[in-house]
């Protein structure tokens, strides 16, 4: 394990990075790295199948990380349980000093050292784009199933419905998906929320959708007197839920977490963008690790952001307008990218990318190539997310097309999935079951480790993104 792992290696509890470790017998056994010399227990079930915990006379085996086909030492057992040791990493010109000194004990120069393991990436190499794969289970009809996606405790996505009675559940255990007998409707977009709940947002509902992760329990809490068409939102300093309207005047909804008080205020409007300045709607919302919020625009031309403090305003700088005009909607979506401290927000109808900076809330548009631009859908994208490869990407909505941004250099690359969505059949509609493009290839997306698994949206099948 070379010195400078923890400038290649994510530790996040959303990551496990699988390790092979041997015992006594010479089992060749998983465990999850978890940091240093240090292991966990892994939490996926086809892992545990070759997992077993560490005993009396397993101590001095080995524990590898598997790089590019090579083994990689980490350490040799001293703990029980999942196993731990002494991280090989932190002790590399100890061990070569340990071998000159061997050396000279015994009259020899063998010239051993430690060779350290080059985790660096290879820029020539080409990113994979993830491998297709559908789920089991049908879920026939034409209408755009569902546009929300929470995952619980057990490893179970719950989706409800948009605009009929809807109850999908996915296993990501056994990658298949079920309609449940009772359904819920009228709900887009999520937000897993800090105090253990996930919460569905109304867009047809005068009720907020709850579930429980721990428990995988589904609640609804009657808070409206009529529908508040909310389409996003994201939580701020203090617990408080943001939900902006998709409405001409904008309303601002909040969610107190901690009391389940809703309130609700109208900002101003843009003082610039002429006509469609007083076009309110947004579809979109990301908060930053400080609690910010940023909002991208749907109709109009600025960027909104609500503060700390619950203070409303739209940022300086250049109107928005991503190549489109008039009643196009140009950004569905806001995802925040830590590691460069961005929000980005990925077009429906609009022919660019706009990222936030966080740090100082200048803001930019990227355009998107232009050959992809060529034979792409009008609707592009219904919203995008930050893949375990790090780079964000569209979710199929109008056509079989995926595009991906690198958040560090802005690079754009697109891909067209469309023969495997039509999984060895003649044609897209006969392989995923769609009736009609308009009801869109997927939604959502939700990202759990190494895969993403897409809201089932127009198509009979649901699908996973394997990274």
């Amino acid at each position: 394990m070379p010195s400078n792992y923890s400038s290649h290696l994510d530790n996040v509890p959303g990551i496990k990075i699988p390790c092979l470790g041997f015992d006594q017998e010479e089992k060749a056994l998983i465990i999850d790295w978890n940091s240093g010399g240090r292991m966990r227990t892994p939490t996926d079930s086809k892992r545990r199948i070759f997992h077993e915990s560490k005993i009396k006379g397993d101590s001095g085996n080995p524990a590898f990380l598997i790089f590019n086909g090579k083994l990689v030492l980490m350490t040799v057992w001293t703990f029980g349980g999942a196993g731990g040791g002494t991280p090989i990493a932190k002790h590399i010109s100890d061990i070569n000093d340990m071998i000159a000194t061997a050396d000279t004990r015994a009259g020899v120069s063998t010239n051993y050292t430690v060779t350290e393991a080059d985790f660096s990436p290879n820029l020539n190499e080409p990113l994979k784009w993830p491998t297709f794969k559908y789920l089991e289970g049908k879920i026939v009809g034409n209408l755009t199933k569902t546009r929300t996606m929470a995952m619980d405790d057990k490893g179970y996505i719950h989706s409800l419905g948009y605009k009929s009675d809807m109850h999908i559940v996915t296993d990501t255990l056994e990658d298949s998906i079920e309609r449940k007998e009772s359904g819920y409707k009228g709900f887009i977009g999520n937000v897993k929320a800090s105090d253990g709940n996930t919460y569905f947002f109304p867009a047809y509902s005068n009720s907020i959708g709850k579930l429980n992760r721990s428990t995988g329990e589904i609640t609804l809490e009657e808070k409206f007197g009529s529908c508040p068409q909310i389409r996003s939102g994201a939580e701020g300093a203090n617990g408080i839920i943001y939900m902006p309207s998709y409405t001409r005047t904008l309303k601002i909804y909040t969610y107190n977490t901690a009391t389940g008080e809703i309130n609700n205020f109208t900002p101003p409007k843009p003082t610039t963008g002429g006509f469609f300045s007083s076009f309110g709607h947004i579809w979109g919302a990301a908060s930053d690790k400080t609690g910010q919020i940023y909002m991208p625009p749907a109709l109009n031309s600025s960027v909104a952001k609500i503060d700390t403090n619950g203070e409303f305003k739209y940022l300086d700088g250049p109107p928005v307008n991503s190549g489109v005009s008039g009643y196009s909607v140009k950004y569905v979506g806001a995802t925040y990218v830590e590691s460069v401290n961005k929000v980005f927000c990925l077009p429906r109808t609009g022919k660019t990318i706009l990222v936030i900076n966080c740090s100082d809330d200048s803001y930019e548009e990227i355009d998107l190539p232009a050959d992809y631009l060529k034979v792409a859908n009008k609707n592009k994208n219904f919203n995008g997310f930050l893949a375990p490869d790090g780079w964000l990407y569209s979710a199929f909505w109008g056509d079989t097309k995926c595009f991906r941004v690198n958040p560090h250099t802005y690079e754009v690359q697109w891909k067209d999935y469309e023969e495997d969505f039509a999984d060895g059949k003649p044609t897209v509609q006969e392989g995923s079951g769609i009736m009609s493009p308009g009801t869109g290839f997927s939604t959502c997306a939700l990202v759990k480790e190494y895969d993403v698994y897409l809201g089932l949206a127009g198509t009979s099948k649901a699908v996973k993104l394997e990274y």
